[in-house]
């Protein structure tokens, strides 16, 4: 076993002894259980050395150029292209067939010991994992930062020492704990926020020692808690695997209603109109013309490739809700979901007596909970105003049908816009303004159809690049200016060419409502 290898099988050895008390075995014998409800890897063959190159989504066509990250040669220097190559859209991605090529296995900044995994940044000793940056101990996880020992898990923030946990900010030494904040030492529970010592037990703010919702004097609850690890740790070790939390709830049999008084809501007045304001006023930056038509109208094109949302409604109250594509929100039963204030509501009434408590089992937990194992769908952090339809919020402003603003305004149908503004058909941009359909990237200012692209501002369909001012089809290369296909052409020619192309597109956009290729299919 070489360093790394043994490195992580010491984590995931100390993980499970500091959930379950005792280690568990090899990690290898858990990869199966570990890989279940986390977003997947993809793997193709570098079509220059047939080694595998990892992506962390499906976007990239299996016809397309595959290669390392080690493989790409950042000075190659290509044959400049002719004003007829440059005339249209098709005779530039004729033009520029010999070089578009698709970057996977991407390692970058401080980052070491990193296998099977992409996405990844400032972080050491990951394995299968995406979407990581400044982790450590990090194995079949995704959507993960400033994390530590973690296993099996998607969407981890400050998090350590979590294992088959779904969507976590500042939480510690959880086991199937789902949807929770600033909280520690909880197994199979969901919606908590500032609690400690807590088993089964459903949208909880700021207690202790529960099992079933239910506090307990602390001696109690640890001889309960006693009980249940054992019980967790001879199932593990016997079968290879524990049953989620989803998987205990869909044993609860068919819920009935909970009877939730109904919140007294003082909603303000939605405008959209702001939103579609910030959309005509993007859409004319990048394509030198105002929208014929409202962003509705191209729906269709903005959530291609980008995670949005699903529709679903309360069990309470039969009242919309916006279900989140990530984050394994879409696994949540939909016959028991709640907003986030009936959730809060529930959380506080329901709970188990105390014979109940003292009598839990995991054999038996599905049928103590059912009346309490309901999932709330929503977070609404900070200040939030004028959003609509939107899942996940945090400080976000004139927000539409996005998920996970963060610190943004102006976004719509896009996913993890953070400290970002004016983001339409966008997944996952820090640090961005002025953008449509791009993807992956920090640092782009009036950019259209870039992936994993850093600090670029004026380009359109670009790949792997960094460093470009005035740029378009450009593959895998740094510091250019009025380039395209990763040739400088100079001023004149570039803005002359680009100046068509952008009418060009305009016109398919108002008339179609899309385009009819994209950055991935280039």
């Amino acid at each position: 076993m070489d360093e790394p290898e043994a490195t992580l099988e010491k984590a995931w050895a100390s993980t499970c002894k500091v959930l379950f008390g005792e280690e568990a075995g090899s990690m290898s014998q858990y990869e199966k259980w570990l890989a279940e409800l986390v977003d997947p890897t993809v793997v193709r063959k570098s079509c220059i050395s047939g080694k595998e190159v990892i992506y962390s989504n499906a976007y990239y066509p299996k016809s397309a150029k595959s290669i390392n990250l080690d493989e790409v040669d950042f000075g190659r220097i290509y044959p400049p292209l002719s004003i007829n190559q440059i005339k249209d859209i098709d005779s530039i991605m004729s033009a520029i067939k010999d070089r578009a090529y698709y970057s996977g296995n991407v390692v970058l900044g401080n980052s070491k010991y990193v296998e099977k995994s992409a996405n990844i940044s400032d972080s050491f000793y990951i394995y299968n994992t995406t979407l990581s940056s400044n982790d450590k101990y990090m194995a079949y996880c995704t959507q993960c930062r400033l994390d530590s020992y973690g296993f099996g898990g998607n969407a981890f923030s400050e998090s350590e020492f979590c294992l088959k946990c779904h969507e976590l900010t500042r939480v510690k030494r959880c086991f199937e704990t789902w949807m929770t904040q600033d909280s520690a030492n909880c197994y199979y529970s969901h919606g908590l926020k500032n609690c400690t010592d807590c088993m089964f037990s459903f949208n909880l703010h700021s207690k202790k020692f529960a099992i079933g919702n239910l506090e307990l004097p602390p001696d109690k609850y640890r001889a309960i808690r006693a009980k249940l690890l054992s019980e967790m740790l001879t199932g593990l070790k016997r079968d290879k695997r524990l049953p989620s939390l989803i998987e205990i709830t869909a044993r609860c049999g068919k819920p009935l209603a909970p009877k939730i008084p109904p919140a007294a809501v003082h909603a303000m007045p939605l405008d959209k109109s702001r939103m579609e304001e910030a959309f005509s006023k993007t859409m004319a930056l990048l394509f030198g013309k105002k929208p014929a038509n409202g962003i509705d109208f191209y729906a269709k094109w903005l959530v291609r490739n980008t995670r949005t949302i699903d529709a679903g409604k309360s069990a309470a109250s039969g009242r919309a809700l916006y279900i989140a594509q990530y984050g394994n929100y879409s696994d949540l039963p939909r016959d028991r979901l709640l907003s986030l204030e009936e959730a809060k509501a529930l959380g506080a009434s329901a709970r188990l007596e105390q014979p109940d408590a003292e009598g839990m089992t995991l054999a038996s937990a599905h049928a103590k909970i059912g009346k309490m194992a309901f999932f709330n769908t929503e977070i609404n952090d900070g200040q939030n105003q004028n959003d609509i339809e939107c899942a996940v919020l945090i400080d976000a402003v004139n927000c539409y049908r996005t998920v996970c603003s963060a610190y943004s305004k102006n976004c719509a149908y896009s996913f993890w816009p953070q400290k970002s503004e004016s983001i339409f058909g966008c997944d996952i941009m820090f640090w961005c303004s002025f953008c449509v359909k791009c993807y992956n990237s920090v640092n782009l200012k009036r950019c259209l159809e870039m992936d994993s692209c850093s600090t670029c501002s004026d380009c359109l369909f670009c790949h792997n690049c960094e460093n470009l001012q005035n740029c378009m089809f450009c593959f895998n290369t740094k510091n250019k200016s009025y380039a395209i296909g990763n040739v400088e052409m100079g001023r004149e020619a570039y803005m002359q060419a680009k100046k068509a192309i952008t009418l060009q597109l305009a016109g398919q956009l108002d008339k179609t409502g899309q385009l009819n290729f994209d950055i991935f299919s280039l």
